[in-house]
C-alpha cells in the first residue's frame, strides 16, 4: 500500500494486557507502540492505531490509542484502561516535508527487491 500511495495507515486491534509493566505501560503496550512508530517512521506515514479497551472473558484489552506522524513522533495519545474519543487535525503537507528529507519511498527499487526474494525462495526452496 505504501508503494501505491498510502500516507496513512489504520489499524485497529484488540490487544490484550500482557507482560510487565514498567514505566506505567504494560509490556504489550510498549511493544505495540514502538511498532508504530517504526512503521510511521520507516514508510513516513502517518499511523493512526485504534486498541480496544475493558474486559471481556478475563481478558484485559489496554485502550491506549496513538497516532504517529511521518518522522515517528507521536501526536496524540488516548488514555490506558478507559474508553476515549481522540482526535487531532493532521498536517498532510507533513508527508511532503518528511519525504523531501527522508526519500525512502522515492529511492525504493522494486525491481531489485523482487529480484532478490525470488532468488532467496528459489536457493531454498530447490
Amino acid at each position: 500500500m505504501w508503494l501505491d500511495g498510502a500516507d496513512i495507515l489504520i489499524l485497529t486491534s484488540a490487544s490484550p494486557g500482557r507482560g510487565l509493566a514498567t514505566e506505567n505501560k504494560i509490556g504489550s503496550a510498549r511493544w505495540v507502540e514502538h511498532i508504530n512508530q517504526a512503521y510511521a517512521s520507516i514508510f513516513t506515514n502517518f499511523v493512526i492505531h485504534c486498541n480496544r479497551t475493558g474486559f471481556e472473558d478475563g481478558v484485559n484489552f489496554w485502550g491506549g490509542s496513538t497516532i504517529y506522524d511521518p518522522e515517528g513522533a507521536l501526536v496524540i495519545q488516548g488514555p490506558y484502561y478507559e474508553d476515549a474519543l481522540v482526535a487531532t487535525q493532521l498536517d498532510l503537507n507533513q508527508l511532503r516535508r518528511t519525504r523531501i528529507k527522508l526519500p525512502l519511498l522515492r529511492d525504493e527499487r522494486v525491481a531489485l527487491t523482487m529480484r532478490e526474494l525470488k532468488r532467496i525462495v528459489d536457493q531454498n526452496w530447490t
